[in-house]
């Protein structure tokens, strides 16, 4: 039972490489706060109601490239920077612009649905039409832009100037905002608002009969912006509760992982006064401690889908 309901987390991260997440419509620049909200804010916009089922991932890829470009051996497990097309050209050599139109200069924000990936950004429509045509997919107009398919193959793209989509399993992404979407949902709103401003971030799949109903872990830089070589980003563990003793009872989970010798060791972890339980770590370059990590290694999220 564990394995199906980590399914979908896990298969959206092993579809991806290192891939992340996060835009709404085509108003989100990046990860700044605004009067719209955090970026991540701003992603959860973008994803149907109807998706709270999945994972959902979350990356604002201007910062990420220059954490990459920066300091390599911390945020290696961010290359390819939430776009399964660069993640892909990294293994197969193939330039991402000639194939699809597109590379990751163009991409502001990225957010992955299972399966199913948005990108926001400046796309250049008559350059990726060039590209999908090559590769043989036909172009239908949709409102907010077109949406390319091919006979036999699993996967359609939806593109705009400012928004891709690639639709895969048919989450509800798409071009034009979903008229009721995941920042509805009060769940994801108070984990949202728990994470802050964060550049990267991976929401588990909603569950309505765990201690654990929803959680999402986030990182956050240093007021240096992550700068400084070696260490100013944080991660931060957000878990909404299903009741007052299932926060007491996931906080004592978690304090599992915190004792000495522990790979979380000395890491507080604390219930709000709201009944959300948190906990937050300083990324280190050593495996299970790079931002995003637990996307690979499961170790917190299956510790929480346990019960």
């Amino acid at each position: 039972m564990l394995i199906s309901r980590l399914s979908r987390p896990l298969l959206a991260v092993l579809l991806t490489g290192t891939l992340g997440a996060g835009a709404a419509g085509c108003s989100l620049p990046g990860g700044d706060g605004g009067a719209d909200g955090t970026g991540l804010e701003r992603a959860l916009d973008a994803v149907p109601a109807s998706a709270a089922d999945q994972a959902v991932t979350y990356r604002d890829v201007r910062k990420v490239r220059r954490l990459v470009a920066e300091d390599p051996s911390l945020y290696r497990g961010l290359d390819g920077f939430g776009i399964l097309e660069v993640a892909q050209s990294g293994y197969t050599g193939k330039d991402v612009g000639a194939d699809w139109g597109f590379d990751e200069k163009d991409v502001t924000a990225s957010v992955q649905v299972g399966e199913d990936s948005l990108l926001t950004g400046d796309f250049d429509t008559s350059a990726v039409g060039r590209a999908m045509k090559r590769q043989g997919f036909g172009a239908t107009g949709i409102d907010g832009g077109t949406r390319f398919e091919k006979r036999g193959e699993d996967v359609a793209y939806e593109v705009s100037g400012s928004v891709r989509v690639a639709d895969r399993s048919q989450s509800g992404l798409g071009v034009s905002a979903p008229a009721k979407s995941l920042r509805d949902d009060a769940a994801y709103a108070a984990v949202a608002d728990c994470l802050g401003d964060v550049y990267e971030a991976t929401y588990y799949a909603k569950r309505d009969d765990a201690d654990a109903e929803l959680f999402a872990i986030g990182g956050r830089l240093a007021k240096d912006g992550g700068r400084k070589k070696g260490g100013t980003s944080t991660e931060k563990l957000c878990v909404r509760a299903a009741s007052p003793e299932a926060a007491d009872r996931v906080a004592e989970t978690l304090r599992t992982k915190t004792g000495p010798g522990a790979r979380y060791a000395s890491s507080k972890v604390r219930v709000t006064e709201d009944g959300m339980v948190t906990m937050a770590w300083r990324n280190q370059p050593r495996s299970g401690l790079r931002p995003a990590d637990n996307d690979r290694t499961g170790e917190l999220p299956n510790l929480l889908n346990r019960g």
